[in-house]
């Protein structure tokens, strides 16, 4: 019997089928940035129209009107991601001059929840992850050599030393500092700069077995590494304006001239070139913001897709608008990209062309980020002369299974995420 209004439905078993409140299920799709909604259908008699409400901190609030008594189903689209919603469906009748309300059950969820945090030592500096098919966390930060290992559930594995030098570190649009990668085989590269007294730094990469064995350690041709990523057999390191492929033994094969850009990642987006360029001397157009590009090839003639928009005004800090970002990971099969966006302490999430959905904000809660802060770097190439600059910085990178690993950077922490 149903309990669960007023009027002249109290006490009433007002259908067959529903032995309590009308059933609702809610499927929560990250790929959507959506919440969708399925209840029981009620009697037709005296009804009037479904009221879909939301709640997040407080009460519940209408956001829909459904009129049609047999369509049981909505879709709330545009929410934000690790936040927790609240829904229920009221069911509106009316007899004579009264007007009565059934409620469902509330069914409660989100998409993209901090699951895990763990840090990193003080100073560290996370800038980049990489994540092995067995699930192995990978971090490179601005201020040691070291390669920090984790499980999936943050449980140390170890470090690998790269260099016992000084590292040299320069800031572009974002800090650059060192970088890495992993092949088919789980095999690890660095690519890192060292601080050399009087003269420019020198660039260098090292070579990792899956078992952690260091396997090489070779110099660099090139004004200052920035960038590694890796496509089957042929690995690319980028340094300011020149891109060199390598095959795995670490042998040269071409050497690109690139566009002089202020390139803050490089990855691999279904077989394409893909990059997070601040807006400086574009050929592709006069944009005010930067922009995730994707090229059709290696020398970055012509562009494929580009993601991003213009401020509306300089007060703008609205939703799929970049300001400093500094990496991004990519998601093949539903073509999301997750970026990085650090100038505003958040996760910002674009599905194909269009913004799709976001998280975060400045802070060292669960689900906040430092992505700005204080630290040395190199200001003139030619000495290796380093000052103290305010810059931005933070990593991301996916699993396996879909979890999302963000890098906060001057928190030194790595946050984990649910698909």
């Amino acid at each position: 019997m149903l309990t669960a209004c007023i009027g002249p439905f109290a006490g009433k078993k007002i259908a067959p089928w529903l032995a309590g409140p009308p059933a609702l299920k809610v499927n929560f799709s990250s790929e959507e940035a959506a919440a969708l909604l399925v209840w029981d259908q009620v009697p037709a008699e005296g009804f009037l129209h479904y009221e879909i409400q939301r709640g997040s901190a407080g009460d519940f609030a209408t956001v829909a009107q459904v009129q049609s008594v047999s369509d049981t189903s909505f879709s709330d689209r545009g929410l934000l991601a690790n936040e927790n919603y609240r829904y229920q469906v009221l069911s509106v009748f009316s007899e004579k001059e009264n007007v009565h309300q059934l409620a469902s059950t509330s069914v409660e969820g989100g998409f993209h929840h901090q699951v895990n945090a763990w840090g990193l030592p003080a100073g560290f500096a996370p800038t980049r992850l990489a994540i092995s098919r067995e699930g192995t966390v990978f971090a490179v930060g601005a201020s040691q050599g070291l390669v920090e290992r984790f499980d999936r559930a943050g449980n140390s594995l170890g470090g690998l030393v790269y260099t016992r030098e000084a590292l040299a570190c320069m800031e572009t649009s974002a800090l650059d500092g060192p970088s890495l990668a992993l092949d088919g085989e789980d095999n690890l590269y660095v690519v890192y700069n060292l601080q050399r007294e009087g003269r420019q730094p020198e660039a260098f990469w090292s070579k990792f077995a899956p078992d952690g064995g260091l396997l090489w350690t070779r110099p660099l041709a090139g004004l200052f590494a920035r960038h590694i990523v890796i496509d089957g057999e042929e690995i690319y390191i980028e340094s300011i304006s020149q891109l060199q492929q390598f095959d795995r033994s670490g042998e040269r094969q071409v050497q690109y001239a690139i566009p002089a850009l202020l390139v803050s990642s490089l990855r691999f987006w279904q077989g394409r070139f893909a990059a997070l360029i601040e807006p400086l001397s574009l050929r592709e157009g006069d944009w005010q913001a930067p922009r995730l590009v994707v090229y059709d090839d290696a020398e970055r003639g012509s562009t494929v897709q580009v993601i991003g928009r213009d401020p509306k005004s300089h007060q703008d800090r609205g939703s799929g608008l970049l300001r400093r970002p500094t990496d991004f990971a990519v998601d093949e099969v539903s073509a999301r990209a997750f970026v990085v966006n650090a100038g505003q302490d958040r996760i910002e999430v674009f599905r194909g062309d269009h913004y799709l959905t976001r998280w975060g904000e400045e802070g060292d809660a669960e689900g906040q980020f430092r992505f700005s802060g204080d630290i040395e770097v190199v200001v003139n190439m030619a000495n290796g002369e380093k000052a103290e600059r305010h810059v931005v910085a933070g990593g991301i990178a996916r699993d396996a299974e879909g979890f999302v690993y963000i890098a906060d950077t001057f928190n030194d922490r790595i946050q984990k995420f649910q698909p």
